[in-house]
């Protein structure tokens, strides 16, 4: 009898030992990781402010929408200050993809457009503003490179108009408080961005007039004068005369009749 109880002693050590591990709490698993942040979401927590600004471009390609980020910088001139912009991927914001430095003299004005009519977005940034001419610096997307480029002659377009319908981009420029100033049609061409027409009224001499207007179109390559009239002071008879060139399709009543 005496040789059985280190024999139950041992058991009763065992069973209790086992019961513990059956009652200890099993180990926690580890927290779920938090969904990646939506551009919109990342978009809200920019800075807007006197000095910073941001917008979203969604280009459609592999890299879909961007986030763009303005912050003025401290170089300020008489007329412009430094601006740098950042383009940014939601999916990795842990550095921009691009950074592009220019100027402007105006703040919180940009734009979001297909500006060659190529199926991908493309954005711009307003550098000045007159009592009616405006001007921006537009960049267009790469989808190749997966960068921005800049355009130039975009810049040269008062208050461009994005007409995807018939791929023009039109700009009006007012000269005074009256009507006359200048029209422009630009159209891209084998990729390359060409003012195809400008009609220009202007006063030939006085505050009321007469009047002048003047049109050329692209003619192998340069714009070339082929219209001109005048007017009257106090008439408005160039108001219609200028409508009409503002259609591509029209040069004018001789060559239309013939």
């Amino acid at each position: 009898m005496k040789r059985k109880l280190p024999l139950l002693l041992l058991f009763s050590l065992l069973l209790a030992g086992c019961q513990a591990e059956e009652k200890a709490p099993a180990a926690a698993s580890p927290p779920p990781e938090p969904a990646p942040k939506t551009a919109q979401e990342l978009l809200k927590e920019q800075p807007i402010d006197d000095t910073h600004d941001a917008f979203l471009v969604d280009t459609g390609g592999r890299l879909g929408v961007l986030l763009v980020t303005v912050e003025l910088g401290t170089e300020r001139g008489e007329f412009e200050t430094a601006m740098s912009l950042s383009v940014l991927d939601p999916a990795d914001m842990s550095r921009p993809l691009q950074t592009i430095e220019t100027k402007t003299a105006v703040f919180h004005w940009s734009d979001v457009v297909d500006a060659n009519f190529d199926g991908y977005q493309d954005f711009g940034y307003m550098y000045s503003m007159g009592n009616q001419p405006t001007y921006w610096n537009y960049w267009i997307w790469n989808e190749e490179t997966g960068q921005f480029v800049s355009e130039p002659e975009l810049g040269s377009i008062s208050g461009p108009v994005f007409d995807a319908e018939t791929e023009e981009i039109r700009g009006w420029a007012r000269a005074s408080a009256a009507s006359d100033g200048v029209n422009t049609i630009h159209k891209w061409v084998d990729g390359e961005l060409v003012c195809v027409r400008r009609i220009e009224v202007y006063k030939t001499e006085g505050w009321e007039g007469p009047f002048a207007l003047v049109v050329a179109d692209r003619v192998d390559g340069e714009l070339t004068e082929v219209f001109r009239t005048q007017f009257p002071a106090g008439s408005e008879g160039y108001f219609e005369e200028r409508s009409k060139w503002e259609n591509l399709e029209y040069h004018g009543e001789t060559n239309q009749s013939s």
